[in-house]
């Protein structure tokens, strides 16, 4: 009998009949009985009346026979409670919303009250600060933040809200918009959304965004247009979309609508209406074709699309944090730094892609950076990427030379980094890891860089009759505006010798002759910035006449006047089409007229130092205010060398202020922008 219990609570019976370590009952094993092991106290320790102990092997202790089963009851019953108390705090969340605001925001499938556009704004901060803490709760709460469209793990911020928050859209139809959405009863009601238009027309509007009267870089060429056109068209008889490439087709497709219109003139001068109706038909899709991902180049080119529409159209949003985000996305997916086993073994279609977009992204960054005085996105020492290949056999002979001028534009964006870049050196602290440059060295190094890039233009006349590359003036005023860029009085140099004044005026002169000629033919490109070129070169012309007694020897006062009366007119002209300008025209005309009338009488040393006076207040008045900066100088803005310098911020803000929209202090989600830009969320 003894042997038989023994073996009956032997370590490979226990081992068969009970579970998890848990050995047969001590008590009865001690009393030589036969436990029953089906119950939770076995029958024998029942009629005791004591307690059923077990050994446990892991524990090395004895402990009831039924602690398993009442740990897994304890781990259900906080489990259940866990879930009704996460049920409750989002009905709670939800029901404190609903109870503010009667508008719907639809976020991840689920629908959210938001503040109405028109509720008038609470005095109290704190109030403030608690709703942003609801609506991020929210957010981290009831979005699948592991979905490819959003920004990290736990941000509850998709790339698309990010992207938005650098556009203006009102009215939007779509509730992912109504946060943005605003009202003003003075301003005219918005257009329309646009529906497709006609195939030819938009056939021709395709031939237009290719070769016409702007320099639209390669974010896209002909055979991915004409896919996404004939995908758009195909589904437009109104069944339902449920394909992201049929989504992201229509979005292109608007969005080359779009940018094309802004090249059709409109006879109320101005960029079309129709351009704004088929950039908010696009906006529509963003949601569903903006993604967050390191490999996704089709949303790298979504957002490059928006960014060349905004900077036809600079009050449809802010092209500096656009090209901020576009930038971020290259650097993530690894479009700055080509390897060389990439070249050698990826797809030739694909690796010409990867640099169009590249060189693209690196173009915005280029012409804003140095056009506002700002510090580039990504130097040049961190980038190495060959330009795309423009003798592939996949190019026709028009768009093959399209290529190539576009690559002369990305050389020319090269040399003037280098410009940029040295010129702010020269105001460093010498360190041993960054040397300061031999600037006389370096100036005659650079001469004939320059002038090898004007003499390799690729030929006007190869180009569409109607592109801009194929006007010489286009090319004239790339190219003098690099040489004012190199010598016009910079912060280093506040007095140039004889010969850069000649240079500087030159090219200030024939600058202005050919933003004159692109005004009078329609090819103005980018409106801002050619403001900012006319202006600096209208200066450039003043600041010679005023400085150098050689120039007004050489240059008979009819023609001066005659240069200063073209950079006045064309500034007026560009002013009708461009707000921004007006500013800039009105002062630029008081100011031609003080040099006209010192001219005249320049012998008057009194009526030299009262115009001197006037000039000094008028670019003052040029100054912006924004939110009380000052410069670090007082005497900054009176200074027309330092506003011709080539970090001249105040001017720079002043112009930038005029061609964005919205102050990265008045957007929404602009600290995220900003955190994603500089690379803080993970």
């Amino acid at each position: 009998m003894d042997t038989r219990i023994s073996k009956m609570h032997s370590p490979s019976v226990r081992g068969q009949r009970l579970a998890k370590g848990v050995t047969a009952c001590q008590r009865c094993r001690r009393r030589k009985q036969k436990c029953d092991l089906k119950y939770p106290n076995c029958s024998n320790c029942e009629s005791a009346h004591s307690q059923c102990l077990t050994y446990h092997s892991g524990k090395q202790a004895e402990v009831p026979r039924n602690y398993v089963s009442n740990l897994e009851a304890q781990v259900e019953e906080l489990r259940r409670e866990n879930q009704e108390l996460r049920t409750r705090t989002q009905s709670s969340l939800v029901n404190r919303e609903s109870a503010t605001s009667p508008g719907t925001c639809s976020s991840g499938g689920q629908e959210l009250s938001t503040l109405p556009a028109g509720s008038p704004a609470t005095s109290d901060a704190s109030s403030g600060h608690f709703q942003d803490l609801v609506k991020s709760v929210r957010n981290v709460v009831v979005e699948p933040s592991r979905q490819p469209r959003f920004l990290g793990q736990s941000s509850g911020i998709t790339l698309a809200r990010l992207v938005m928050a650098a556009i203006r859209v009102e009215d939007l139809p779509s509730p992912l918009f109504s946060e943005q959405r605003s009202y003003d009863p003075s301003s005219s009601a918005p257009p329309a959304e646009a529906s497709l238009p006609p195939l030819h027309a938009a056939e021709h509007l395709v031939e237009v965004y290719f070769q016409y009267r702007t320099a639209h870089l390669p974010i896209v060429d002909r055979s991915q247009v004409k896919e996404a056109l004939q995908s758009a068209y195909s589904s437009a008889s109104g069944r339902q979309l449920s394909d992201h490439a049929v989504e992201k087709d229509i979005f292109t497709t608007y969005m080359i609508f779009a940018i094309a219109l802004c090249d059709v003139p409109n006879p109320a001068g101005g960029r079309p209406t129709q351009s704004e109706g088929c950039f908010r038909s696009a906006i529509g899709w963003i949601e569903k074709v903006i993604m967050y991902s390191k490999s996704d180049l089709e949303t790298l080119r979504a957002v490059l699309l928006l960014a060349q529409f905004v900077a036809l159209c600079p009050s449809r949003g802010s092209l500096w944090h656009l090209t901020g985000i576009a930038l971020r996305l290259s650097i993530d997916i690894g479009l700055h730094w080509e390897s060389e086993e990439q070249s050698l073994n990826m797809d030739p279609d694909m690796l010409h892609d990867r640099r169009r977009l590249w060189y693209s992204t690196y173009q915005f960054d280029r012409v804003l950076c140095i056009t506002l005085g700002r510090p580039f996105g990504i130097i040049d020492e961190s980038v190495n990427v060959p330009l795309p290949d423009s003798w592939t056999g996949s190019l026709n002979e028009v768009d093959g030379h399209s290529q190539r001028a576009h690559n002369h534009l990305f050389n020319m964006s090269k040399l003037e980094s280098e410009i940029k870049h040295v010129l702010h050196s020269q105001a460093w602290t010498p360190r041993l890891a960054y040397p300061r440059v031999n600037y006389a060295a370096w100036v005659q190094d650079i001469q004939p860089r320059l002038q090898d890039w004007y003499a390799t233009i690729p030929p006007p006349s190869k180009a569409h009759a109607s592109s801009i590359f194929a006007s010489q003036a286009y090319w004239d005023a790339k190219y003098n505006n690099a040489i004012l860029l190199l010598y016009r009085p910079a912060s280093i140099v506040l007095h140039a010798s004889t010969e850069e004044l000649f240079i500087s005026f030159d090219a200030s002169c024939k600058l202005i002759a050919s933003i004159k000629i692109l005004q009078r033919e329609g090819k103005i490109d980018v409106l801002w910035t050619t403001v900012h070129h006319l202006f600096m070169a209208g200066l450039g012309v003043i600041y010679g006449l005023w400085h150098s007694q050689e120039i007004r020897s050489r240059h008979p006062v009819s023609k001066s006047i005659s240069t200063l009366q073209s950079c006045v007119s064309t500034l007026s002209a560009l002013s009708e089409s461009f707000p921004g300008a007006a500013g800039c025209r009105d002062v630029f005309d008081t100011l031609s007229s003080a040099t006209v009338d010192w001219l005249v009488t320049h012998g008057a040393e009194n009526n030299r130092m009262e115009i001197e006076k006037q000039m000094e207040d008028l670019l003052q008045q040029l100054q912006p205010s924004r939110g009380g900066m000052v410069t670090p100088n007082e005497n900054y803005a009176s200074n027309m060398s330092a506003m011709l310098s080539t970090d001249n911020f105040a001017f720079s803000e002043m112009l930038s202020s005029a061609a964005q929209w919205p102050d990265s202090y008045d957007m929404n989600l602009g600290s995220i922008s900003n955190d994603f830009m500089t690379g803080t969320i993970e």
